[in-house]
């Protein structure tokens, strides 16, 4: 074992191919960007270990008590990062006579001091030695659920831009292959909270340097890569998120399920339960991955009809639909009802990264809660009973945490005593949605861009045929959609979320997650209880899923445990997770989050999911 005294500030840069290395059976992305310039004499690139000591003489108890702290901390570092060993800014710095021998044992064949007078301090933790200098170091993951569509890293060539991962593991299934840094890398900060938080965002947002995909072969080959990141985005970026990479979503985020409506790419997997459950609605491949990969911190989705709950629901995570406009450019021009949101796997990280997404919204950070739980009785009908008793005891919870008994309403008698008409809710209100909807022109635009470049139409529609029109919606549709959408908040914020100046919402409204009945919901079928594939409401009532939409208000989804089943594909019992979910009034995004967050802990309810199979 050698020792050597680095002059690393005096070498002169060098050009470096990226590649992939193996450690101790675990593949590497090696980036070309060189941290610290130094010439080792190596023809390739050796694992090493960068740290930095406070003592004069290093021991091998600081030694192995470092080394333990790395294992617990990181997923990227371990024992095969022991071949080099870089002391960095030492100054006069000895081994002791058993750190020697500790790093003799552990198959160190280098140690290195670092010049005291270099002005690089690099991160404690795990690098790579090339002939030219030293590299992080990226761990490789296979994307084994399908959930991603991209991964990639940070653009060696233009600041603020990204670029495709130029690298695959060893998967011999194929699977797409995901770097990212060591946790050793990055510490939270004030100014960067969500430093080293690694996150993947749906494919409906835009990132610089990247295509844009929507779900949509004939999309992607239309446009260039884009020249700027969404703002919401850009945001988290800046707050030190790395994004490692994007992930699927339906066809122009449609409310397709099944194996058979995604024509254009190949519908994620579900890890729960057998593993052949939907992954949701067009929000799919954030939700599964996160449910998925420990690897993963958050990920980034969107909600224009149930996008994010939905995923959220099935995949046994927490999401969020925010309030509209609680980030800036949410995600697209896509429509007037699309709002940004985010996925986590606990109560507190969906309130960290939930404070530092919407930090710029204006919302006040509400601590104290509403007194006045709303128990809609039509959206806990037509649900299969094992699925309601875990949400009925979350209920309980809530009443007991709040102090208070659900009130039962029914929102159709509510609403004829309100409006004095025979007609229903769901009559009444049946155009706001595509009236409102209608007034966006994204479909129209980018199929008149794709004719203009091609001469020939997009495919748009699952099991439809193209139509030829570029005719945009009548102007007046849209002015009565908004003026019903004006109606709809004027009843639903009388009845049920009122403003509160103490509490931010006079109450809360609760029902369980109304997917496909509470019952199994597989990927190869398309048996489902109505064409959107939501349990229906009582006759005349509306969609549950439509009712946050249309108020403008948020909506967040809490895994509450979990129904059994007998899998039709494993012939074993198996595990259906469980969701409730719980609307505030607009801009209680933040009140929301708290609420959950302080009804696991003084509830004693758990406060997380874990990956894989079931939630716990």
């Amino acid at each position: 074992m050698r020792a050597l005294w680095a002059l690393s500030a005096l070498l002169p840069a060098w050009s470096y191919a990226s590649s992939v290395v193996r450690v101790s059976d675990v593949d590497y992305y090696v980036p070309s960007k060189i941290e610290l310039k130094y010439g080792f004499e190596t023809k390739h690139s050796i694992p090493m270990t960068v740290v930095t000591s406070p003592h004069q003489t290093i021991s091998a108890a600081w030694i192995n008590a470092t080394i333990a702290g790395f294992l617990a901390r990181d997923d990227v570092y371990s024992s095969g990062f022991s071949q080099i060993f870089f002391f960095q800014r030492s100054l006069n710095q000895t081994l002791s006579e058993d750190a020697n021998l500790l790093l003799k044992t552990i198959g160190t064949t280098q140690v290195v001091f670092g010049d005291p007078s270099c002005n690089t301090t690099l991160p404690d933790g795990p690098y790579f030695a090339t002939s030219q200098g030293i590299h992080q170091a990226w761990r490789l993951y296979n994307d084994h659920t399908d959930s991603f569509v991209s991964s990639c890293i940070a653009s060696t060539e233009e600041a603020d831009s990204f670029e495709i991962l130029p690298a695959h593991g060893s998967d011999s299934f194929g699977a797409l292959s995901v770097a990212v840094p060591s946790r050793l890398y990055s510490t939270p900060t004030v100014e960067k909270p969500l430093a080293g938080y690694r996150i993947a965002v749906k494919d409906q947002y835009q990132i610089k340097g990247l295509i844009t995909g929507f779900g949509s072969r004939s999309y992607a080959e239309t446009y260039p890569p884009a020249n700027e990141t969404s703002g919401s985005i850009q945001n988290l970026i800046d707050k030190g998120a790395v994004i490692v990479g994007k992930t699927k979503l339906t066809l122009f985020a449609n409310p397709l399920f099944t194996i058979s409506q995604w024509p254009d790419y190949s519908l994620p997997f579900n890890p729960r339960g057998d593993g052949f459950q939907i992954p949701g609605a067009s929000s799919a491949g954030s939700g599964a991955a996160l449910a998925a990969y420990e690897w993963l911190d958050n990920t980034i989705g969107e909600d224009t009809g149930g996008s994010m709950r939905v995923p959220a629901a099935m995949n046994g995570v927490y999401g969020i639909r925010t309030t509209n406009n609680s980030t800036h450019n949410t995600a697209t021009s896509f429509g007037p009802f699309d709002v940004a949101g985010h996925f986590s796997r606990d109560v507190d990280s969906m309130n960290a990264f939930g404070a530092a997404m919407y930090s710029d919204s204006g919302f006040r950070n509400y601590t104290k809660f509403p007194k006045k739980i709303i128990y809609p009785r039509e959206y806990w009908a037509n649900i299969d009973a094992k699925y309601i008793a875990p949400c009925e005891e979350y209920v309980k919870h809530l009443e007991a945490f709040l102090g208070v008994n659900r009130t039962v309403l029914d929102s159709n008698a509510l609403w004829l005593e309100y409006s004095q008409s025979n007609e229903s809710l769901a009559d009444y209100f049946a155009d706001v949605i595509p009236y409102v909807g209608g007034t966006n022109t994204f479909a129209n635009d980018f199929k008149q861009d794709y004719f203009d470049k091609f001469g020939r139409y997009p495919y748009v529609k699952v099991n439809g045929e193209s139509d030829p029109s570029f005719a945009q919606q009548n102007a007046t549709l849209g002015e009565i959609g908004f003026a019903l959408q004006k109606e709809f908040q004027a009843f639903y914020r009388k009845y049920y979320l009122t403003a509160n100046a103490d509490t931010c919402s006079d109450a809360i409204v609760v029902f369980p997650f109304n997917g496909n009945g509470g019952i199994p919901w597989y990927r190869d079928t398309d048996i489902k209880y109505t064409p959107e594939g939501y349990t229906p409401a009582l006759p005349g009532y509306l969609s549950w899923n439509f009712l946050s939409v249309m108020n403008a208000s948020p909506e967040i989804v809490v895994p509450v445990g979990s129904a059994k089943f007998e899998s039709r594909v494993t012939l074993t019992e198996e595990e259906l997770p469980v969701a409730v979910e719980i609307q505030g009034a607009s801009g209680c995004d933040f009140m929301l989050m708290n609420l959950v967050r302080e009804v696991a802990y003084k509830q004693g309810l758990p406060t997380g999911v874990k990956t894989g199979r079931t939630l716990k």
